[in-house]
């Protein structure tokens, strides 16, 4: 049984890619997006997981989506304990509540996405269309989210909006390549034992014991 190459996967993760060095760029020559943990490991993290997806080795989808829900779960821990370093910046207790809130929410439902994708190639328990629809409502939920609250960190500078178009492009980069691994499974087929090969080699042995004599063993050979 051989598997299809997925070429949208081998596009996404080439995008992916792409976005994902723009975005190291931008961030480290000014300022961090301050969407995501660390740039420096999620550049790390989701370069690992680009290439997993270009070359789409025997269990890649296991491996990737491994790596997805750790990354998904720094995520959750950067908005949980992340809030401290933002308090100068939104300049309002208000402004930062609101923040926080809808990155966790982002970052949430990333996870919940990332678990039902491990879910689907390790064990699958739903069906695929059902797991498909439900993974693309929560991303979509989490991008708008997560654009949402980018204005609030974004300065009205030239390169302070590009850095953060660089990391929202990157982030629906790893949106479309995480749909993507949702295909349904290849069917294995069963082929069918040879049992005339079998029978021929019983009435050989049964010819050179001398137990059937040469016209019989024609005669069954030519019936099988």
């Amino acid at each position: 049984m051989q598997k299809t190459y997925n070429l949208k996967l081998l596009t996404g993760g080439v995008v992916l890619i792409l976005t994902l060095i723009a975005s190291f760029v931008l961030q480290n020559s000014f300022e961090k997006s301050y969407l995501t943990f660390n740039f420096t490991l999620e550049t790390f993290l989701l370069m690992a997981v680009a290439f997993i997806l270009i070359l789409q080795f025997k269990s890649y989808g296991k491996t990737a989506s491994i790596i997805l829900v750790v990354y998904g779960a720094f995520n959750i821990l950067y908005g949980i304990l992340g809030s401290s370093s933002l308090s100068n910046l939104l300049g309002s207790l208000e402004l930062e509540v609101l923040f926080i809130l809808g990155l966790l929410l982002g970052h949430v439902l990333f996870e919940i996405a990332a678990l039902f994708v491990l879910l689907h190639v390790t064990q699958p328990r739903f069906d695929m269309k059902f797991t498909r629809r439900f993974v693309i409502g929560a991303l979509t939920a989490s991008l708008i989210l997560l654009i949402a609250i980018s204005p609030l960190v974004t300065y009205t500078t030239l390169p302070s909006v590009l850095r953060m178009v660089c990391a929202i492009l990157s982030i629906v980069a790893l949106y479309f390549c995480i749909v993507q691994m949702i295909e349904e499974a290849p069917v294995e087929e069963n082929k069918p034992v040879n049992q005339t090969s079998k029978k021929q080699e019983e009435l050989k042995k049964l010819y050179d014991r001398g137990l059937i004599t040469q016209s019989e063993y024609e005669q069954r050979i030519s019936d099988l």
